[in-house]
């Protein structure tokens, strides 16, 4: 109620300070800025206090209660995830299919002694699959092994023997956790290691460092809290079975329980190999008579009389041959429970006919009848839709699956699809999305300077060549600047990147910066001096300043730890507290953004720079209350620390400023030293001109004062910056970059028309007079007057171009190092500016940063709902914090080196690149692509979980995986079908005395 009443007070007060600017104010643009910055102010200073203060100080608790605690939350979440891919699965619809079990060859197992650990084995209950997890828990050693071919049911025994292990479990004890062996190499991981490291990256509240060294997922490993459930040895690499037994008989405990699948062939080499698994019984499981399969397709069926009017199914025929038959290829096909349940599926529509099982010709052996339920089942699954959308769904299914044997994994996740893209797609992508997001936000920007003056061809020359700079350096940033699983700390592959990764960065930077500004200084005329935001020469000039500027984006995130493959993040709001004060900050973010936008809708203001700040503040206010107001899951595991995300922003802020703040002003020295150095090499020799007219210009030279005057009209513009400071000049056709600013209000652009300039040069700095000007300046700007009327003294080098080139080099003749003088400042100050923005948001991306709470995530759409709220706002947060940065920078007297250009051009961009490489920026070019090329459907996720309700695939945790892995074996070795109508379908089956085409109720259930 407390925070209800602070969220009230706050929003009025706000409105009220709207209020008394909108009347005591009288530069609306300004007014508006003021309320977005206050806005920001009380945000930050409310998540600070509350997150300082904390909820409660909670109860304090010892480490094996925290552990006990994550064991119960692991508990919860596995029997969430598996219990609805077992209603997915329908294994109670009406009932599973019945595998029994024997003891396996005993030598392939360890000796009775030792697995009866001194006593005798229990005798089992029955032979069936539903008492092995009874029988399991009177094994003395709890460690067994369940062999059985490929289809025959081990990973549905997997899953049914952790719902039983679960519904047994008592509060605290150990949890059953499945672990596909898939992904385990064990000639170069230990078990351990690997099981802790699924289990952190699977669930991710486990990864939570508990003592500095170990996480909770190793905590609850170390303390026998999870109960192994290896499914798929198998699947690991032949030469490997060995090892992993010796691994697994080495770092397990004695008292640890285990359960482990494979096939017969791969066990019996890993013994061969290595060792029985220590006192480990071994079962198999039998494969299905006829008489199993025939019951339970019967009894999956519809109803039906036969044609002798008895009652019986469409199977009762087929079945009848295939008992006169019990070696055909059919019934020896139909032995598995993967057979029988795709069996089931594909004829459960009354399009098909199970009797073309029985053609001798076309199923001639058992793996013909096999690879035909494979390649029947999934336009079986999309039996329902229009032939068109079932052939499209094979195709798409097809790609997804040749993606994964490519990847050698059999898990699909939405954050990986950008291995679908082309190489070079991959790495252009992030800057082509950066760049189309910020030129949907500059919109109103572009439309207003539309308007007043339309662009010449050198305007859209230089514009697209920047553009083109910045895609090449953001691509390389991408490929270079941006850590990979190995610069983790420790070689591990989420948090802040290890100082090799960082030396080996800065090196970078320093290196390709100091190239970059040589290749510029090359390219372009410096001799006159240098400030951002100048006029080139050209468009190559345009295209290295962007590739420099985006550099620093990917330089600035790499070095707060994103990765170049990103994965899902969420935000810390991890108790009661912290999501109220995250809504606090959300609306008063967006109460302050819509009155400021608002302020240019009422006409109060045109200035566009004001509807950017005001949207911005709204979106990302927006974004904080739904982050704060929707939730993935439940809560983390471990309590919430009072002032944790105020510690990890400053500590990311001074580790960030620290790094930034070295490589910018290295780089940046450097830079401008390299610049400096090819300008003066390339100057070479200036012919004396004083004393000589030359193309209308006169040239004098008295007492070391140089000047070229001419009576030619000269028109462009001038950018005054306000508070007495020199105008710099422009000349016709060239747009000043960012005329007004709020905060300045001085600051505006005139046109000017020169009757008579006058350029004049002490040691090679040069100044230019424009006499007789349009508009006269203010008192406070510097100004001369005379016979020829008024005297303007503006900056030179942007109208240098007025000039015949041996003028220019001879005004500009000097001292060598008083022209690096001129030079270097500049590049030392933006070196210092690089620092202050990126350990902004270095902290800002630590503090709003944690890995996605997959463990309770209702499945991966909700992931990628979680990652994309959490993208918009960290980006609207990293935008207004650098934004409030870089105002002192707009203050600066004079506009000195032109930094207000670098400090305006830096915070939108950089909100853009914070969404752009995220997971979900990732995604979203993988999905734009690929439903241009039409490789996969513009709604993806919606085909997905389609697939998914219908049977083809299934969810584990933020994962698609395919039903079966021959399925996706199978998938993977087909060919892709053409895009297209697919062939018409059999002509529906008629049963005796029912209409063609009707379907019955049990038709459509996925396989098991």
């Amino acid at each position: 109620m407390r925070r209800r009443l602070g969220l009230s007070a706050c929003a009025a007060a706000l409105a009220a300070l709207t209020g008394v600017l909108r009347f005591w104010w009288d530069d609306a643009a300004t007014e508006g800025v003021l309320v977005s910055a206050i806005g920001t102010l009380v945000s930050v200073a409310a998540l600070v206090a509350d997150v300082l203060r904390g909820d409660a100080d909670p109860a304090p608790r010892s480490a094996d209660e925290d552990r006990r605690r994550a064991a119960d939350a692991l508990a919860e979440a596995v029997r969430e995830q598996w219990a609805a891919e077992a209603r997915l699965r329908r294994l109670q619809d009406p009932e599973p299919i019945e595998v029994g079990w024997a003891p396996a060859d005993r030598r392939l197992a360890d000796h009775p002694e030792n697995v009866g650990r001194g006593g005798r084995l229990p005798a089992p209950r029955a032979w069936r699959v539903e008492d092995l997890a009874a029988w399991f828990a009177g094994l003395p050693g709890r460690r067994l092994v369940v062999l059985g071919g490929p289809g025959s049911g081990k990973s549905v025994l997997a899953v049914r023997f952790v719902l039983a292990r679960l519904a047994a479990r008592r509060p605290g004890g150990p949890v059953p956790v499945l672990f596909p062996l898939a992904g385990w190499d064990p000639r170069h991981t230990g078990l351990r290691d690997w099981l802790a490291d699924r289990l952190a990256a699977d669930y991710r509240p486990l990864g939570a460092v508990l003592d500095g060294s170990r996480t909770l997922a190793r905590g609850l490993l170390d303390t026998g809290l999870v109960l192994p459930v290896l499914d798929g040895f198998d699947e690991l690499a032949r030469p490997a079975y060995g090892e992993a037994v010796r691994r697994i008989n080495a770092e397990l405990d004695d008292d640890l329980p285990l359960l482990l699948t494979s096939r017969r062939a791969a066990w019996s080499a890993a013994v061969a190999d290595g060792d029985v698994l220590t006192a480990a019984e071994v079962v198999e499981l039998r494969p299905l008579d006829l008489a199993q399969a025939s019951a339970h397709l019967e009894r999956t069926a519809r109803p039906l009389r036969t044609a002798d009017g008895a009652p019986g199914t469409v199977w009762t025929p087929v079945l009848r041959e295939l008992a006169r038959r019990p070696r055909s290829a059919p019934a020896r096909a139909l032995t598995t429970p993967l057979m029988v349940t795709l069996a089931r599926a594909v004829y459960g529509d009354t399009s098909r006919d199970p009797s073309e099982l029985l053609d001798r010709e076309r199923f001639a052996s058992a793996g013909a009848v096999e690879e035909h339920l494979l390649g029947a089942f999934v336009p079986a699954a999309f039996a329902d839709t229009d032939p068109r959308t079932a052939s499209d769904a094979v195709r798409r299914l097809t790609l997804l699956a040749r993606a994964l044997h490519r990847r050698d994994t059999g898990r699909l996740a939405w954050w990986e699809l950008e291995s679908l893209l082309p190489r070079a797609l991959r790495v252009f992508g992030p800057g082509l999305l950066s760049m189309a997001v910020l030129s949907a936000l500059l919109l109103p920007v572009t439309v207003t300077r539309a308007v007043h003056q339309l662009a010449g061809v050198e305007d859209v020359l230089s514009l697209v060549a920047a553009l083109v700079g910045q895609t090449l350096g953001f691509a390389f940033g991408v490929a270079r600047l941006l850590p990979d699983g190995a610069d983790g700390p420790d070689g591990g592959p989420a948090g802040e990147p290890n100082r090799r990764f960082l030396v080996r960065q800065g090196l970078t930077v320093v290196g390709v910066t100091g190239a970059l500004w040589a290749a510029v200084a090359y390219a372009d005329d410096l001799r006159f001096g240098f400030r951002f935001g100048s006029v080139t020469d050209g468009w190559l000039p345009d295209l290295l300043g962007g590739a420099l500027f985006s550099l620093l984006f990917t330089l600035f995130f790499g070095t707060a730890g994103l990765s170049r493959r990103p994965v899902p993040l969420g935000l810390p709001w991890s108790g009661a507290g912290e999501r109220a004060t995250a809504r606090l900050g959300g609306a008063v973010l967006l109460l302050g953004g819509a009155g400021t936008a608002g302020t240019v809708l009422l006409g109060r203001t045109g200035d566009p720079w004001t509807v950017l700040v005001g949207v911005t503040a709204a979106g990302a206010g927006t974004a904080l209350l739904v982050s704060a107001t929707r939730r993935a899951g439940r809560e983390g595991a471990l309590p919430a620390r009072p002032g944790r995300v105020v510690r990890r922003f400053a500590a990311g802020m001074v580790r960030g400023t620290a790094v930034t703040l070295l490589t910018g002003v290295t780089a940046c020295t450097l830079a401008g030293l390299a610049a400096t150095g090819v300008t003066l090499l390339k100057s070479g020799a200036a012919p004396d001109l004083a004393g000589r007219h030359l193309d209308g210009w006169r040239f004098t030279e008295h007492d070391g004062v140089r000047t070229a005057a001419t009576v030619r009209p000269v028109r462009g513009t001038l950018l005054l910056p306000g508070a007495g400071a020199r105008p710099i000049a422009y000349p016709r056709g060239a747009e000043p970059p960012d005329c007004t600013i709020p905060l300045v209000p001085e600051r505006r652009c005139v046109a000017f028309h020169s009757r008579e300039t006058e350029f004049e040069s002490r040691g090679g700095a040069v100044t230019v007079r424009l006499a007789a000007a349009a508009a006269r300046p203010a008192a406070h700007e510097p100004a001369r007057s005379s016979a020829r009327g008024p005297v303007t003294v503006a900056y030179a080098a942007n109208l240098r171009s007025v000039l015949p080139p041996d003028a220019r080099a001879w005004l500009t003749q000097g001292p060598a190092t008083a022209f690096a003088a001129r030079c270097l400042p500049p590049f030392v100050a933006a070196g210092a500016l690089v620092g202050l923005v990126g350990g902004c948001v270095c902290g800002i991306y630590r503090a709003l940063s944690v890995p996605s709470d997959t463990m309770r995530a209702t499945g991966p759409a909700s992931s990628l709902r979680t990652d994309r709220t959490a993208s918009f706002t960290r980006g609207g947060v990293v935008a207004l914090l650098v934004a409030c940065v870089c105002v002192p920078v707009t203050l600066l007297p004079g506009d000195w080196g032109g930094l207000v250009h670098v400090g305006t051009q830096l915070w939108l961009p950089l909100g853009t690149t914070a969404v752009a490489l995220s997971a979900w920026g990732r995604f979203a070019v993988a999905r734009v692509w690929l439903g241009v090329t039409g490789g996969l459907p513009w709604r993806l996720m919606a085909f997905l979980e389609d697939a998914h309700r219908r049977g083809v695939l299934r969810r584990s945790g933020a994962y698609f995986e395919f039903r079966h892995l021959r399925l996706q074996s199978h998938l993977a070795h087909d060919d892709i079908p053409a895009s297209g109508p697919a062939d018409a379908p059999p002509r529906p089956r008629e049963a005796p005395g029912e209409p063609a085409g009707e379907r019955g109720e049990r038709g459509d259930r996925p396989f098991r």
